[in-house]
């Protein structure tokens, strides 16, 4: 990310946490359509739009950000919300059951790198 899209993302983020939903998310879809491969818009998008219950776009965000990283236990873990959120239980579970499973293996390299 580079020092500009890096200081419009903060920016996005202290909206947010504000309560500038609506602008955090404004900032962010512009980014959206400049950095295509940046999961951390993406995964600042999908708990903006959650936030804002716009489920579709969130969705939407989360796996954009999975298929950047299908790993990525943040993005795992939003999607389980997100799902429930929008009342689809059985990708909820799959996704929960994913967001374990990278917990564990997470756990399991620290461990590792802690011998």
């Amino acid at each position: 990310m580079d020092e500009e899209t890096k200081n419009r993302f903060e920016d996005a983020i202290f909206a947010f946490s504000m309560g500038e939903d609506v602008e955090a998310e404004k900032i962010l879809k512009t980014l959206v359509m400049e950095s295509h491969n940046s999961i951390e818009i993406f995964r600042a998008l999908a708990e903006i739009s959650l936030s804002l219950k716009n489920l579709n776009q969130a969705e939407d965000a989360c796996r954009k950000a999975l298929a950047i990283n299908p790993d990525d236990l943040t993005s795992v873990v939003s999607l389980a919300r997100i799902l429930v959120q929008k009342g689809d239980k059985e990708g909820a579970e799959d996704a929960s059951a994913k967001a374990r499973l990278l917990g564990w293996k997470e756990e399991l390299a620290e461990d590792e790198s802690s011998l």
